[in-house]
């Protein structure tokens, strides 16, 4: 007998996350044209909807709701024309996934941003630092404190600091004090 996973063994073992999805129209504009303070949700018969070009005015949302609303929140998944969006309240971890033609965006709770682009390059902006992984490997650090890069091949790094500069290169090493 086999001890590999299958897929049905897997999805058998795993904890249920979400129970049921229900479709909705958000209408946020009156029959008159006039803006809402909060949406008027219908949803449709059919479980069809348009995507309208105007999201102010109307938007298709599918309501995901939670297994276990104690430890998971209900999703929301907004279709817009240009991307969709996928949002949650919660207090830790991921808020919301914003996927369009050129990336895929996270946003934490901690208000950090992690963007995965295109061409596979990550861009990680959070209120102390920021990271970039570029697509050919190379990564850029800023801090308060300091900018860090290194080549996509590992080859060279440097450091800057308010007071000094370091560089690991093929030729060498050098670190110096900053000229002011």
């Amino acid at each position: 007998m086999s001890t590999e996973s299958t897929p049905e063994k897997v999805s058998n073992a795993a904890r249920r996350v979400w129970k049921s999805a229900q479709m909705y129209i958000g209408f946020h504009k009156d029959q008159s044209g006039r803006g809402r303070a909060e949406p008027k949700f219908w949803p449709p018969k059919n479980g069809s909807a348009s995507i309208n070009a105007d999201p102010s005015e109307q938007e298709a949302i599918v309501v995901v709701k939670a297994a276990d609303p104690k430890n998971t929140k209900d999703v929301q998944v907004k279709l817009h024309p240009n991307r969709i969006v996928v949002r949650r309240d919660a207090d830790m971890w991921w808020q919301g996934v914003a996927v369009d033609d050129h990336s895929v965006t996270v946003r934490m709770a901690d208000g950090t941003l992690i963007e995965v682009r295109h061409d596979g390059s990550v861009k990680r902006r959070a209120a102390e630092d920021e990271t970039h992984v570029e697509a050919d490997g190379s990564i850029f650090k800023w801090t308060e404190h300091a900018e860090a890069h290194m080549t996509g091949d590992g080859i060279e790094m440097s450091r800057r600091t308010a007071e000094r500069i370091a560089s690991i290169t093929a030729d060498g090493v050098v670190d110096r004090a900053r000229q002011r």
